[in-house]
């Protein structure tokens, strides 16, 4: 700063206050002693005997306290312009203390912003790398996702032809205890594609089972009981499945009612075991 390079002449009061004395001892010896009144008698005696020594105690007095006051004069000026340089140095030191504390408070606040400015910028790289995270997360689920969708798609194509298909235009007789003997067939799911042939299976599966559940318990229903055991294992699979799935193709699950021609599919083999168990005892 610029006041460092600043340098102040101060006048050493002691020095002079000393030279002053010294000068002044030596007017009052060289040149007022020798001017005053000195004793007739003793023209050889020495100064104290020849100035000081004949003087009666009063006027000793008056000498002695007249040729020290300008000395004791002199140092009292000197003492209060010590103390005033005392205390001038000291108004400076404080000055000097206040301007480094003021910059001091200034490099602080350029500090504290730095500081500030950097933790807004490390919560903004922090947000940003959250944000990517998140954006690799969710194209990782997507990605996932749409692997088991591709797989379901599949499943389904593969149930369509190896589970479903076999089931196509197989008729069934179902005697009833108050409605007769209901006859029917499933559809031709072959030339189906395979979401319509699922659902519509599961139409058919329900219509099977309502009738199996008024059967003459003396009396065999005709049913391709081996084409629907199939259904119960290849549906599991599927009911697995569904949680992997994207929100689309969980619709698109329930639309085709996969577990409900599970449930159907189990509800028509259970029942076909009752009669037989039935006749056993």
């Amino acid at each position: 700063m610029a006041y460092k390079g600043e340098r102040k002449w101060r006048a050493n009061w002691l020095i002079v206050a000393f030279g002053l004395t010294f000068a002044y001892a030596c007017v009052l010896g060289f040149v007022l002693l020798p001017a005053t009144a000195s004793c007739t008698d003793h023209l050889d005696a020495s100064l104290w005997q020849k100035y000081l020594a004949c003087r009666p105690a009063n006027e000793l007095g008056d000498f002695l306290s007249g040729a020290f006051a300008p000395v004791a004069l002199l140092w009292l000026v000197a003492a209060v312009l010590i103390q005033a340089q005392e205390l001038r140095a000291q108004r400076e030191e404080l000055a000097l203390t206040r301007q480094e504390l003021a910059a001091s408070r200034e490099v602080m606040k350029e500090q504290a912003e730095q500081a500030r400015m950097q933790a807004i910028q490390a919560q903004r790289q922090a947000d940003f790398i959250g944000e990517q995270t998140e954006n690799l997360k969710r194209q990782a689920e997507d990605y996932y996702r749409e692997k088991q969708d591709r797989i379901f798609d599949e499943a389904l194509q593969a149930l369509h032809k190896n589970v479903v298909s076999p089931l196509g235009r197989a008729s069934f007789k179902v005697p009833t205890a108050a409605a007769g003997t209901t006859v029917g067939s499933f559809s031709d799911y072959r030339n189906m594609e395979p979401d319509k042939a699922v659902h519509q299976m599961r139409g058919e599966l329900q219509s099977l089972s309502a009738s199996l559940a008024h059967l003459h318990p003396n009396q065999e229903p005709v049913i391709p009981i081996a084409s629907i055991k199939a259904l119960p294992d290849a549906l599991e699979k599927f009911i697995a499945m569904k949680d992997r799935l994207s929100l689309a193709h969980q619709i698109k699950f329930d639309s085709l009612g996969l577990a409900e021609s599970h449930a159907y599919a189990k509800s028509i083999i259970d029942m076909l075991k009752e009669p037989t168990a039935e006749k056993h005892n």
